[in-house]
């Protein structure tokens, strides 16, 4: 009731154009009257408490009323009450101190004694902001930026985060650096990205270092420069950021802009690994391999597994080379399937090489030729040059000289020797004419990329084998 009558009054004597005095001096005989009800004194407080108490409700001191509000908010001295916060704090507010205002805004932001409502929080940042108050300028510029008690503008966003940002604020730096990174709202411009990103660096914002990091890693807006990349990392990664963290490992790990160290690599790679899958996976492969880690199958399937686990088909693939070969694990062909074909189904060329591997020698499953041909085509089709040479030999065996001749001739031309003679020696089995198609097939599906001479190839051997039945694969 008593934060109403004071908007009432507020908007009465502002629409008569009456003098800030006059509506001090009703809004303090308001406050008198009320002073039972709403702002009615705690029963026992100090002789401080009592005077702030004099001066908010009887002098109408701005500093009183602000303060009143701090104790009510936090429950210091007093009990904690947001309602009585926010009618101390429109008091203040009220009379232009921004600071008052600030937390008025954030109370009909959070609804915090007040209820919730975005446009009179807007309002509130908005006559803070005007007086140069940064973090309301933040705040405002975020309310236009996500379109919240005012409509989307990004361009007012940015406006209001450039106030902001030239008055240091970090995250507003942050935001414009982002903006013009991504072109959004603004033009793109990687040279201006860098700068705002830079700024919020400089003040140890983590993800600016992360993104001024990246930006020396390509040479975005700035000169590419390895070491520099590799000095904002490591600011970025000490303050925990599993990005940074892997990045840092991969500089050691390739030699990139630093002398090549495995061992830095794994360190790095290992603080990743807490959050970061593509960290987890490097530092399996580096157990695997004994780099800059003592060599260990278990701890290697261990960290596997952990991403296998979340359906990265890298890691599939690698559990099932270690079950296929007994590494880490008890040799086990079933299983080393299960991880194959999951990795394989979501396109994984290598997972359906070796599965198709697998149903051409009846590992741990009755030989199929049917189904190799199938898991051999998917990867074949993805460009494995093994797949395909695997493939043109099953063709062979179906004596379909054209297809054969087709996905041989691909996997030759990518240096497969094998490929190569298995192809010289087919040629004579064929005609001109036969060895004209199988080449026409073979720059059809260069040529097209999407690859429909293999799936249609696919499809006439298995409407002809006579090696297998067709059940699904």
């Amino acid at each position: 009731m008593f934060k109403g009558w004071i908007h009432q009054a507020n908007a009465f004597f502002r629409e008569k154009h009456v003098i800030n005095t006059i509506f001090l001096i009703a809004c303090t005989l308001l406050l008198q009257a009320c002073a039972s009800t709403e702002l009615e004194k705690p029963a026992a407080f100090s002789k401080d408490t009592y005077d702030l108490y004099f001066l908010a409700l009887e002098q109408g001191d701005v500093q009183a009323q602000l303060q009143l509000g701090e104790m009510y908010a936090v429950g210091h001295e007093v009990s904690q009450d947001y309602t009585k916060a926010s009618s101390f704090y429109l008091l203040a507010a009220d009379q232009g101190n921004k600071t008052a205002q600030l937390r008025l805004a954030e109370m009909y932001t959070m609804g915090h004694g007040v209820s919730q409502d975005s446009a009179e929080a807007s309002r509130w940042y908005r006559l803070a902001a005007e007086q140069g108050d940064t973090l309301a300028q933040l705040r405002l510029g975020r309310m236009y930026d996500k379109g919240q008690g005012v409509p989307q503008d990004y361009r007012e966003a940015s406006r209001w985060y450039r106030i902001a940002g030239d008055q240091r604020d970090a995250q507003a730096q942050l935001r414009l650096g982002e903006m013009y990174d991504q072109g959004e709202g603004l033009p793109q411009s990687y040279q201006e990205a860098s700068y705002w990103y830079r700024m919020a660096a400089i003040q140890g914002t983590l993800q600016a270092q992360m993104r001024l990091g990246e930006m020396y890693d390509q040479g975005k807006g700035v000169e590419q420069d390895y070491i520099q990349a590799r000095r904002w990392y490591k600011l970025a990664a000490k303050q925990g950021s599993p990005e940074a963290q892997m990045r840092l490992g991969e500089m050691y790990d390739q030699g990139k802009g630093v002398e090549q160290d495995y061992t830095q690599a794994s360190h790095w790679y290992l603080l990743a690994a807490k959050e970061n899958p593509s960290a987890q996976i490097r530092l399996a492969k580096m157990y695997a391999l004994g780099q800059g880690v003592s060599k260990n199958y278990t701890e290697a399937y261990r960290w596997y597994q952990k991403v296998a686990e979340q359906g990265n088909p890298i890691a599939q693939l690698q559990l099932g080379e270690m079950y296929k070969n007994g590494q880490g694990v008890a040799q086990d062909d079933t299983k080393a399937r299960h991880w194959y074909r999951l990795s394989a189904d979501q396109g994984n060329p290598l997972a359906q090489l070796h599965l198709g591997e697998m149903y051409e020698i009846g590992q741990g499953m009755p030989q199929d030729y049917s189904k190799a041909i199938h898991w051999y085509h998917l990867s074949a089709d993805q460009g494995e040059v093994q797949a395909q040479f695997k493939l043109g030999s099953l063709y062979v065996v179906q004596e379909n000289y054209v297809n054969a001749h087709m996905w041989l001739n691909l996997s030759a031309a990518s240096g497969n020797d094998k490929a190569h003679k298995l192809l010289s020696a087919i040629a004579s089995e064929m005609n001109h004419e036969q060895i004209a198609e199988a080449q026409k097939l073979a720059r059809n599906w260069d040529a097209e990329g999407n690859h429909q001479a293999g799936t249609s190839t696919q499809k006439d051997i298995f409407s002809r084998s006579s090696l297998s039945g067709q059940p699904s694969p």
